[in-house]
Protein backbone atom coordinates (compact mmCIF):
# COMPACT_ATOMS: atom_id res chain seq x y z
CA UNK A 1 0.00 0.00 0.00
CA UNK A 2 3.06 2.59 1.03
CA UNK A 3 4.42 1.80 -2.59
CA UNK A 4 1.15 2.59 -4.08
CA UNK A 5 0.79 5.47 -2.60
CA UNK A 6 4.01 6.97 -2.86
CA UNK A 7 3.48 6.10 -6.39
CA UNK A 8 0.40 8.38 -6.27
CA UNK A 9 1.93 10.98 -5.00
CA UNK A 10 5.26 11.11 -7.25
CA UNK A 11 2.92 10.63 -10.34
CA UNK A 12 0.39 14.17 -8.73
CA UNK A 13 4.00 16.02 -8.18
CA UNK A 14 5.45 15.31 -11.59
CA UNK A 15 1.53 15.66 -13.54
CA UNK A 16 1.37 19.32 -11.59
CA UNK A 17 5.00 20.40 -12.28
CA UNK A 18 4.53 19.43 -16.10
CA UNK A 19 1.59 21.72 -16.36
CA UNK A 20 2.13 24.73 -18.09
CA UNK A 21 1.75 28.15 -15.89
CA UNK A 22 -0.74 30.52 -17.30
CA UNK A 23 -0.82 33.73 -15.64
CA UNK A 24 -4.05 35.78 -15.91
CA UNK A 25 -3.98 38.29 -18.67
CA UNK A 26 -3.82 41.76 -16.91
CA UNK A 27 -2.90 43.97 -19.66
CA UNK A 28 -5.70 46.08 -21.81
CA UNK A 29 -5.28 45.27 -25.46
CA UNK A 30 -4.36 48.20 -27.58
CA UNK A 31 -6.59 49.45 -30.22
CA UNK A 32 -4.80 50.82 -32.99
CA UNK A 33 -6.90 54.14 -33.86
CA UNK A 34 -6.56 56.51 -36.50
CA UNK A 35 -6.15 59.97 -35.89
CA UNK A 36 -9.23 62.08 -37.48
CA UNK A 37 -8.98 63.93 -40.82
CA UNK A 38 -10.24 66.98 -38.54
CA UNK A 39 -7.39 66.95 -35.90
CA UNK A 40 -5.21 69.90 -35.70
CA UNK A 41 -2.12 70.45 -33.45
CA UNK A 42 -2.13 72.48 -30.08
CA UNK A 43 -0.19 75.09 -31.70
CA UNK A 44 -3.16 75.42 -34.18
CA UNK A 45 -5.32 75.24 -31.20
CA UNK A 46 -3.62 78.22 -29.71
CA UNK A 47 -3.74 80.51 -32.51
CA UNK A 48 -7.77 79.66 -32.67
CA UNK A 49 -7.62 80.80 -29.53
CA UNK A 50 -6.27 83.79 -29.01
CA UNK A 51 -8.23 84.66 -32.35
CA UNK A 52 -11.32 84.71 -30.12
CA UNK A 53 -9.70 86.26 -27.51
CA UNK A 54 -8.71 89.43 -29.28
CA UNK A 55 -11.31 89.79 -31.79
CA UNK A 56 -14.31 88.66 -29.79
CA UNK A 57 -13.86 87.72 -26.33
CA UNK A 58 -12.64 91.42 -25.10
CA UNK A 59 -15.54 92.99 -26.55
CA UNK A 60 -18.13 90.59 -25.46
CA UNK A 61 -16.87 90.87 -21.96
CA UNK A 62 -16.90 94.86 -22.39
CA UNK A 63 -20.10 94.70 -23.13
CA UNK A 64 -22.02 92.47 -21.27
CA UNK A 65 -20.03 94.26 -18.16
CA UNK A 66 -21.08 97.74 -18.73
CA UNK A 67 -25.09 96.00 -19.28
CA UNK A 68 -24.27 94.73 -15.88
CA UNK A 69 -24.92 91.49 -17.61
CA UNK A 70 -22.26 89.63 -16.05
CA UNK A 71 -19.40 90.26 -13.62
CA UNK A 72 -15.52 89.44 -14.38
CA UNK A 73 -15.05 87.26 -17.37
CA UNK A 74 -17.08 85.15 -19.69
CA UNK A 75 -16.94 81.63 -20.06
CA UNK A 76 -14.76 80.51 -23.15
CA UNK A 77 -14.58 77.06 -22.41
CA UNK A 78 -16.26 74.03 -21.01
CA UNK A 79 -14.75 70.42 -19.93
CA UNK A 80 -16.67 67.90 -19.86
CA UNK A 81 -15.75 64.06 -18.41
CA UNK A 82 -15.11 61.95 -21.60
CA UNK A 83 -17.48 59.30 -19.90
CA UNK A 84 -20.09 61.58 -20.02
CA UNK A 85 -19.05 62.27 -23.83
CA UNK A 86 -19.02 58.63 -24.80
CA UNK A 87 -22.60 57.85 -22.67
CA UNK A 88 -23.83 60.99 -24.77
CA UNK A 89 -22.77 59.62 -28.20
CA UNK A 90 -23.81 56.04 -27.01
CA UNK A 91 -27.53 57.63 -26.09
CA UNK A 92 -27.34 59.48 -29.40
CA UNK A 93 -26.80 56.01 -31.05
CA UNK A 94 -28.97 54.03 -29.78
CA UNK A 95 -31.87 56.99 -29.89
CA UNK A 96 -31.44 57.75 -33.33
CA UNK A 97 -31.23 54.22 -34.75
CA UNK A 98 -34.81 53.37 -32.50
CA UNK A 99 -36.23 56.70 -35.16
CA UNK A 100 -34.13 55.51 -38.24
CA UNK A 101 -31.94 58.31 -38.26
CA UNK A 102 -28.19 57.26 -40.38
CA UNK A 103 -25.24 59.18 -40.83
CA UNK A 104 -25.22 60.69 -37.43
CA UNK A 105 -23.39 63.83 -35.92
CA UNK A 106 -22.86 66.40 -33.20
CA UNK A 107 -23.40 70.21 -33.57
CA UNK A 108 -21.77 72.75 -31.17
CA UNK A 109 -24.26 75.28 -29.84
CA UNK A 110 -23.01 78.36 -28.64
CA UNK A 111 -25.70 79.46 -25.95
CA UNK A 112 -26.06 81.93 -22.75
CA UNK A 113 -28.01 81.09 -19.25
CA UNK A 114 -30.53 83.32 -18.84
CA UNK A 115 -31.31 84.91 -15.31
CA UNK A 116 -33.49 82.61 -14.06
CA UNK A 117 -33.47 80.75 -10.41
CA UNK A 118 -32.94 76.89 -12.55
CA UNK A 119 -29.74 78.22 -13.80
CA UNK A 120 -26.43 79.14 -11.58
CA UNK A 121 -24.85 80.85 -14.02
CA UNK A 122 -27.05 83.87 -15.49
CA UNK A 123 -25.80 85.64 -17.74
CA UNK A 124 -22.61 83.32 -18.82
CA UNK A 125 -22.30 81.80 -22.44
CA UNK A 126 -22.60 77.59 -22.55
CA UNK A 127 -21.66 75.42 -24.88
CA UNK A 128 -24.44 72.11 -25.60
CA UNK A 129 -24.23 69.58 -28.12
CA UNK A 130 -27.06 68.93 -30.36
CA UNK A 131 -27.46 65.60 -32.30
CA UNK A 132 -27.63 65.44 -36.06
CA UNK A 133 -27.92 63.39 -38.72
CA UNK A 134 -27.86 62.90 -42.77
CA UNK A 135 -30.87 61.90 -45.18
CA UNK A 136 -28.04 61.06 -47.87
CA UNK A 137 -24.79 59.48 -47.42
CA UNK A 138 -23.01 61.18 -50.14
CA UNK A 139 -20.16 62.22 -47.90
CA UNK A 140 -19.50 61.51 -44.06
CA UNK A 141 -17.13 64.56 -43.51
CA UNK A 142 -19.45 66.15 -41.52
CA UNK A 143 -17.55 69.42 -41.53
CA UNK A 144 -17.80 70.17 -45.40
CA UNK A 145 -21.38 69.24 -45.06
CA UNK A 146 -22.87 71.36 -42.56
CA UNK A 147 -26.27 72.26 -44.62
CA UNK A 148 -26.92 68.69 -44.92
CA UNK A 149 -26.95 67.81 -41.29
CA UNK A 150 -30.87 68.02 -40.12
CA UNK A 151 -31.24 68.56 -35.92
CA UNK A 152 -32.16 64.84 -35.29
CA UNK A 153 -35.73 65.39 -33.15
CA UNK A 154 -36.37 63.39 -30.04
CA UNK A 155 -33.53 63.36 -28.64
CA UNK A 156 -32.20 65.73 -26.04
CA UNK A 157 -29.28 67.91 -26.41
CA UNK A 158 -26.14 67.98 -23.54
CA UNK A 159 -25.57 70.32 -21.51
CA UNK A 160 -23.84 71.52 -18.29
CA UNK A 161 -19.68 70.63 -18.73
CA UNK A 162 -17.81 72.47 -16.14
CA UNK A 163 -17.45 76.26 -17.14
CA UNK A 164 -13.72 77.44 -17.36
CA UNK A 165 -13.96 80.10 -14.64
CA UNK A 166 -11.57 82.33 -14.95
CA UNK A 167 -11.09 81.01 -18.60
CA UNK A 168 -8.58 78.54 -19.33
CA UNK A 169 -6.03 79.66 -22.21
CA UNK A 170 -4.15 76.82 -23.52
CA UNK A 171 -0.65 75.86 -22.51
Amino acid sequence: MKIIAIALIASSVTFIACQKDEEPVTQETTIEVQKPEQAISMKKAKILQQEYITTRANLLNNLLKAKGTIQGEDVRDVWYDLEVIEQYIAYVKAEAKKKGYENLGLRVHLGAYPNQEDYQDPGNTTFFFVPTYKNSSSTKNLALRNSDNITAEGIDALNFGQAGRPPKDLE
